[in-house]
């Protein structure tokens, strides 16, 4: 199956990186690492916020479905790091193992229940006391001025992402956005934080008693 990150790949750090920085950074103040955590990065692209949490003092791990962001990725952490594809809708982590799992900018981009299955394999794989840490597109609305600019800059990213990625992010704001998606999921909300004038939540997910009883 082809690429589809293949030629993003090339280009990302230096177009959309320097966009999300300020979003990582928030990001850490909401949920901040501890030196020895275990940080999954559901999505990693090219490693940049792995090598935030890894200088931290975290160990790291990536996974993404993109063999090109793998390989820049690589590029940056250096060739021992742990970075694993995803090539199923099973994330390639042992059970339990880890101590925070990254989500930035990805349940929007994809399918519904691509996006339920992501938060549910990042429950599977978290350490009974972790924590999910989703960064993605707010529903709750919009303060102006700065909200509204963020989502016409979204808006236009989201265009030239391709008519399906587009598609997929109209899905995930008409069906109410995380919220919804945690509810589908059977996960917790225990923090909620909007950013970027309200185009952007920030929060911290756990598993709930039900789930962790099955898991």
């Amino acid at each position: 199956m082809p690429d589809a990150y293949a030629i993003q790949a090339r280009f990302y750090d230096l177009v959309v990186e320097p966009l999300n920085a300020p979003l990582r950074a928030a990001a850490r103040r909401v949920c901040p690492p501890e030196p020895d955590w275990i940080v999954l990065d559901v999505g990693c692209g090219t490693g940049t916020a792995l090598a935030e949490y890894a200088d931290a003092g975290c160990q790291v791990i990536g996974a993404d479905p993109s063999s090109a962001m793998i390989a820049q990725a690589r590029v940056r952490l250096g060739k021992e790091a742990d970075l694993r594809l995803i090539d199923s809708e099973r994330l390639p982590v042992d059970d339990a193992s880890v101590d925070l799992v990254l989500v930035s900018l990805v349940l929007h981009s994809v399918p519904r229940a691509d996006a339920v299955a992501i938060l549910r394999e990042g429950a599977r794989v978290l350490v009974p006391d972790g924590r999910i840490l989703v960064v993605d597109f707010g529903t709750e609305g919009l303060r102006f001025p700065r909200g509204w600019t963020a989502r016409a800059i979204t808006v236009v990213a989201e265009l030239a992402a391709g008519p399906r990625h587009a598609s997929h992010s109209l899905d995930y704001v008409r069906r109410g956005g995380l919220p919804a998606l945690v509810d589908e999921a059977q996960l917790v909300t225990l923090v909620s934080r909007p950013t970027a004038g309200g185009a952007v939540t920030i929060a911290v997910l756990a598993r709930n008693a039900a789930s962790a009883s099955d898991g």
